[in-house]
């Protein structure tokens, strides 16, 4: 949730959720695309990294959110649209890692790893 929202109603709340999320699709968006256009495919390592990154905050953020704080960096970056961004890229094909983990392609760890990782940024939007 945008940060200083807390006085606005529901809806009001929602709609700001909404133009934020918009404004880092965007970034995440140009951010992502350029990378996969200026080196021609987009790093498998730094995929990852972004993901579990991005996951370890989240259960960071969670272990603070059970014991009444606010998350890491509240007002700062917002990950969840940069998940639906390379949920959209990686299903595309837009971003196409190669190789495999445990018999299991790179992708789909990616699109499961995303996956996850959209849900806890959602649920701990909603509950900061």
């Amino acid at each position: 949730m945008p940060h200083g929202t807390s006085d606005l109603s529901p809806r009001e709340r929602l709609l700001a959720r909404g133009w934020h999320y918009l404004g880092y699709s965007v970034v995440f968006l140009l951010l992502y695309g350029g990378i996969r256009l200026s080196l021609g495919r987009f790093p498998v390592w730094l995929l990852v990294g972004v993901l579990v990154g991005s996951l370890l905050k989240d259960v960071y953020d969670e272990r603070r959110l059970q014991r009444g704080r606010k998350p890491l960096a509240y007002a700062g970056i917002e990950h969840a649209p940069s998940n639906a961004i390379l949920i959209v890229f990686l299903l595309s094909g837009f971003i196409a890692p190669t190789g495999s983990v445990l018999g299991v392609s790179t992708r789909d760890w990616a699109l499961g790893l995303a996956a996850v990782d959209l849900l806890f940024d959602l649920s701990q939007d909603i509950r900061a």
